[in-house]
């Protein structure tokens, strides 16, 4: 007699969370001296922005009595200061720099400090389960100071799936067809550049309503930008910097501009029609399991390079065995 195994949806597990550059604000977003609660990595943090202007992310509780700083902290200078009996913290090292009622400070008042970057709009923490230094740099987005490009648009959805599960859409051209609706399945093509980091998907959308040639660049699964080019002077470019807030939830920011050339023709139409697109993702992440083994056919040759390359960001021998 065989027991048929308990149903996939009571066993599942996910990987931890990738290493690299994710999103966990737009720059409009964080004030000068605007402190706020943020969750990323199953973690609560606290981010502010000082007098300075300078973006600090870290580790919320206090640790004299646990106050929440994203919570009624206050910024004062180059530092926060907890809410419940005024210890200031500094954003650069998080260290205790003052207690208003006592001229000695204890060796471990400290909150752990993650590192940041502000760039093409955002915030971003470098994560790394260790807390380490950023092992590379972001990418540049000059098209977001081209006059020759429109402001940007933003959409931004919360997602109920794996940070990586959302990432592996960028090269699974195959659900284009069943998901979105295309006419057919696009020629495509997945490379890696020479550093192993950087991975393209290059898809010929001839059957679409906008026929385009797409180009999705994934920097890491905290990263990626996606390139319509529909002709000379006709693109549309759009970029996903997600924030992971816990094994199983996902806050995606996405951001589309198109050329001016463009903006009127077909902007507007191709702009709603990525927006339906995520609509279209929804029901497939919310509803499916992280398989850490895929069954894969031979024709699912990107999917297999995607799991192969995905394995650099994760740091334990476990997850880089079980990714794929």
């Amino acid at each position: 007699m065989t027991i048929v195994e308990a149903c996939d949806s009571k066993t599942n597990t996910t990987p931890d969370f990738p290493m690299g550059w994710f999103s966990v604000s737009r720059s409009q977003e964080l004030a000068v001296g605007e402190v706020k609660p943020v969750k990323a990595f199953d973690r609560e943090l606290v981010l502010y922005r000082t007098r300075s202007g300078k973006a600090a992310l870290q580790d919320a509780y206090c640790p004299h009595l646990g106050a929440h700083l994203g919570h009624e902290g206050r910024v004062i200078g180059e530092t926060v200061r907890c809410p419940f009996h005024g210890w200031q913290f500094n954003a650069d090292d998080g260290k205790c720099s003052h207690i208003p009622y006592c001229d000695e400070i204890p060796e471990r008042a400290r909150l752990r400090t993650w590192h940041t970057d502000e760039k093409n709009g955002e915030v971003y923490v470098w994560y790394h389960p260790e807390n380490t230094a950023p092992q590379w740099e972001l990418p540049d987005l000059p098209e977001l100071d081209d006059p020759n490009w429109t402001s940007p648009r933003y959409t931004e959805h919360l997602v109920p799936a794996h940070v990586q599960d959302i990432c592996e859409n960028s090269c699974d051209p195959v659900h284009f067809a069943y998901v979105h609706n295309q006419q057919g399945i696009p020629d495509s093509e997945v490379t890696i550049d020479p550093d192993g980091r950087t991975m393209h998907l290059h898809s010929n959308m001839e059957n679409n309503d906008f026929p385009s040639h797409l180009h999705a660049i994934t920097y890491s699964p905290g990263f990626a930008l996606v390139r319509n080019t529909y002709g000379p002077n006709a693109e549309m470019i759009m970029y996903n910097s997600p924030q992971a807030i816990d094994k199983h939830t996902t806050f995606m920011r996405w951001t589309l501009l198109v050329r001016k050339e463009i903006e009127d023709l077909a902007g507007d139409d191709v702009m709603k029609g990525i927006i339906d697109g995520l609509s279209d993702d929804y029901p497939i992440w919310a509803n499916k399991v992280h398989r850490r083994r895929p069954v894969f056919c031979r024709e699912d040759k990107p999917l297999v390079t995607f799991r192969k390359w995905v394995r650099q960001f994760y740091v334990t021998s476990q997850d880089q065995q079980e990714i794929a």
